[in-house]
């Protein structure tokens, strides 16, 4: 029979033995998930951009910036804020949004605008999630809908088709957003 010291002892050897092995794999599967959250952010298919509630922006990639007209050197002096290229007319329903994230931690895709850098203005489709470590900061993923706008409209002028906002391809597209932001949040 052993004593509850020997005991003790053999436990935590045995426990240091399984951590030696684990650590390598655990390492390595977390370097292969940031390579792929990155080949995702640099792949600039959508804009993406990480947040505080104070209304900085962290970092970005280049889909967003692009999207506002602004250049990397602008997101690396710190001028830009989200509070500042949202108008004022959205920045109610963001007081209300950034609740609901405090909340819930996530959000469905929603439209709004944002100013571009030359003062002009651009409609977007946001998805928002808060991250779980610092809920404090999230990340966003925009869509310029200038140009799935006016194709829409061109089509619907062309055919005389009614107008229809809530078509199936901007609901799946809204959803799908909404699923991507889960996902890399989760992450």
């Amino acid at each position: 029979m052993f004593t509850p010291r020997e005991v003790s002892v053999w436990s935590c050897w045995r426990h240091k033995r399984r951590s030696r092995w684990r650590t390598p794999r655990l390492y390595s599967d977390l370097r292969e998930r940031e390579a792929r959250i990155r080949r995702l952010v640099d792949s600039n298919i959508v804009g993406i951009v990480i947040w505080d509630i104070q209304g900085r922006i962290i970092d970005a990639n280049q889909a967003f910036l692009d999207v506002v007209g602004y250049a990397r050197e602008d997101l690396l002096s710190g001028r830009m804020r989200w509070t500042e290229l949202t108008p004022a007319e959205w920045r109610g329903s963001d007081e209300q949004i950034i609740a609901e994230l405090q909340a819930v931690g996530t959000l469905q895709p929603r439209e709004k605008e944002y100013f571009r850098k030359d003062g002009s203005r651009v409609p977007v489709l946001v998805a928002r999630r808060a991250f779980r470590v610092e809920p404090d900061e999230g990340v966003s993923f925009v869509i310029d809908m200038t140009t799935a706008s006016g194709r829409r409209e061109a089509a619907r002028q062309r055919t005389g088709a009614p107008r229809c906002p809530d078509g199936a391809r901007h609901v799946t597209r809204m959803t799908t957003l909404g699923e991507l932001a889960a996902s890399i949040a989760h992450e």
